[in-house]
């Protein structure tokens, strides 16, 4: 009797647990069918709310689709012709689509375009069957979990298709509400209020949306753009700005891509600058940076000056830091220092002078790549001077130079000081006379290189130090 118990017990656990591990595979099962295959996953688990989601947003992209295909076919009109920049172009920073995107938007300061769509035309039988069954599907789906924000969400832009912006609205903030993950409502909330022009409302949305999705920021930048760019609004973006959030610093170096004026960006840091949380040296150098490499030269050392210590603005003549006595910030007006290989540079405490500092490169032995020290000049036509210091020993065929070039074409030099090659034990003068042509030289780099021709003459060793720079302009 009791063998019988035990065997009765054993075949009752076997199959308990049997159906527990049934339970457990067509869960995950059905959990996983639920997004790639709805209809096994509704086979496996009849009425199961989230696969009945994703039969309901099938249907409302295929609808979706449908009206697009018949309505928007591709746009060849001569007005929107050669707004694209051709493959390969870098994009085109406060250029003329910009300005006309601005003008079609009624000008700057001029009125919002209405976004919201209107109700749509009556469409095929098709077209509105698809409508109908996903607005079903999307019901069926919440009446199972009345908190699937995927099935509001679905239910929102059904509304939207049919011009029912009211209900839209409201089933939009029911998925927000339900799940902070639920992007594209969260996405279509800061749309929807900033057309509005309830700015801060979209900007709180903006922040759901970066906080969540780390690909966020293609989708919220043009707002944040938008935004920037008006006066009564850009207060509220500086204010979110100013409590550091966890995107800021993605988003100011993204910034300047998404304004038409390239002066907002500055406007926003200067706004920054007295907060607890100011701009950081790499939000200024990707700004100043950006500016420099699409030319505007005076807004980008204007936007250098203003955030340089008081007590170093009186020294930012023709030449900055020429004795290298305060740390480079990397910024293109003061020194941007690139090692390379083989290569060290640093600024040391000189060894002659106490308390004084110089420039401090070593290179080699053997073959180096050197990535140079440049500063970025802004100096006007005309005649001027390079005048410096150094010592040190370099044994090589080729040695190190000081090039003056235009930043707008490149090209030969407009300057350039004698090889730096050889002994010199004690400090000696080295200097280098040029000309600012009036044309096509707005500004200048100012560049220390390694004067190789080929792969031999970058065998070198030895060390330099430099100090006593400066530029003067002569009469």
């Amino acid at each position: 009797m009791a063998s019988l118990f035990k065997l009765v017990r054993t075949i009752g656990l076997g199959a308990l647990g049997a159906v527990l591990a049934w339970l457990v595979v067509s869960s995950s099962l059905v959990a996983h069918l639920a997004l790639i295959a709805p209809e096994q996953a509704l086979w496996l688990q009849p009425g199961d709310p989230e696969a009945l989601a994703s039969l309901a947003e099938r249907q409302a992209e295929a609808e979706r689709a449908g009206k697009a295909g018949k309505q928007e076919g591709p746009d060849k009109s001569p007005e929107k012709a050669g707004t694209e920049p051709p493959p390969g172009e870098p994009p085109r920073l406060w250029s003329e689509l910009a300005k006309a995107v601005t003008e079609a938007n009624g000008g700057p300061g001029g009125a919002e375009p209405d976004r919201r769509k209107t109700p749509p035309a009556a469409g095929s039988f098709a077209s509105q069957a698809l409508s109908e069954e996903a607005r079903m599907q999307a019901e069926t789906a919440l009446a199972g979990d009345p908190v699937n924000a995927r099935a509001l969400r679905i239910l929102g832009l059904l509304a939207e298709a049919a011009g029912d912006d009211a209900r839209a609205l409201a089933y939009m903030q029911a998925a927000a509400s339900r799940s902070i993950q639920e992007s594209q409502a969260l996405d279509w909330l800061m749309r929807h209020h900033h057309a509005k022009k309830d700015y801060a409302t979209a900007l709180w949305y903006a922040d759901a949306l970066l906080r969540t999705r780390s690909q966020a920021s293609a989708r919220v930048l043009p707002v944040l753009g938008s935004i920037a760019e008006k006066p009564e609004a850009r207060g509220e973006l500086e204010k979110l700005l100013a409590a550091n959030p966890p995107w800021r610093r993605v988003v100011l170096a993204d910034l300047p891509r998404a304004v038409t004026d390239a002066r907002t960006p500055l406007l926003i840091l200067l706004a920054l600058r007295e907060t607890p949380n100011p701009p950081t040296t790499a939000d200024i150098s990707n700004y100043v940076s950006l500016l420099v490499a699409h030319k505007f030269y005076e807004l980008a050392y204007y936007t250098w000056l203003q955030f340089l210590p008081p007590e170093r603005v009186s020294s930012a003549g023709l030449l900055f830091n020429g004795g290298f006595e305060h740390p480079p910030s990397g910024l293109p007006f003061d020194w941007v220092m690139n090692a390379g290989s083989g290569v060290t540079v640093d600024i040391v405490e000189r060894t002659d002078k106490a308390g004084q500092r110089a420039l401090y490169i070593e290179l080699g032995p053997g073959r180096v790549e050197f990535g140079g020290v440049t500063q970025t000049l802004l100096l006007g036509p005309g005649r001027y001077r390079l005048e410096g210091k150094w010592r040190g020993e370099i044994a090589g065929r080729r040695g190190l130079v000081w090039r003056v070039v235009c930043a707008d074409k490149g090209g030969a030099p407009i300057g350039e000081s004698p090889m730096l090659l050889g002994t010199a034990a004690a400090w000696k003068d080295v200097g280098a006379a040029f000309t600012v042509p009036a044309a096509d030289c707005r500004a200048q780099h100012l560049r220390l290189e390694l004067d190789a021709r080929m792969a031999s003459e970058q065998l070198v060793s030895g060390t330099v130090w430099l100090d006593d720079l400066a530029i003067a302009r002569e009469p």
